[in-house]
Formats: structure tokens, sequence, C-alpha cells
């Protein structure tokens, strides 16, 4: 049952980081040209991205202090799920500070 369920943590940071990625990704192509003009977004769907985007990031922190025990018994695979995490959290961390108006 222990293999069962570190696979599935495996399964699971490797799936938020590259859906981490890929919304940076998204939001770095989409942002608007210097002098454009930006209509804003209704509050309901700003508060719902940053309250998703930012689960996605404590998630991703939390599968960083997990990965010991994710990669105990792999551990040829700890140093690329660390990077992947790590890639993961900035990508989250970018797109969180997108939603707060930070970048």
């Amino acid at each position: 049952m222990a293999e069962a369920q570190t696979r599935q943590e495996r399964m699971g940071a490797t799936v938020m980081s590259l859906a981490s990625i890929f919304i940076a990704g998204m939001e770095w192509l989409q942002r608007p040209a210097p002098g454009d003009f930006v209509e804003p977004e209704p509050d309901w769907y700003v508060t719902f991205n940053l309250v998703l985007h930012g689960a996605i990031l404590v998630l991703l922190l939390f599968a960083l202090l997990r990965l010991p025990k994710m990669t105990a018994d792999r551990p040829g695979l700890r140093l690329p799920f660390t990077m992947m995490v790590l890639v993961g959290i900035a990508a989250a961390a970018y797109v969180v500070g997108v939603d707060l108006g930070m970048v």
C-alpha cells in the first residue's frame, strides 16, 4: 500500500508541476503590451483565480516537503523531482504574483 501511495504522490507532483508551468506560460503569453488598455476582470473571477493558483502553490510546497518520502524507494528520481517541483513552485509563484498585480 505504501508503494502505491508514493507513486500517486509522485504522479500528483508531476501533474501539478506541469500544470503550473503551463499556466505560467499562458499568463506570460497573454500579458498586455506596454501602453495597451486592459479591461478589469470581475472581482469574483480574480478571487477565484487567486485561490486556485494559491492552492496549487501550497500543494507544490507540500510536495517539496514530502519529496524525501516520495523518492525513498527510487533515489535516482530525487534530483529530477526536486528540480521539477522547484520549477513548478517558481511558475506558480509567478502566476500568484500576476494575480496579485505584483508582476
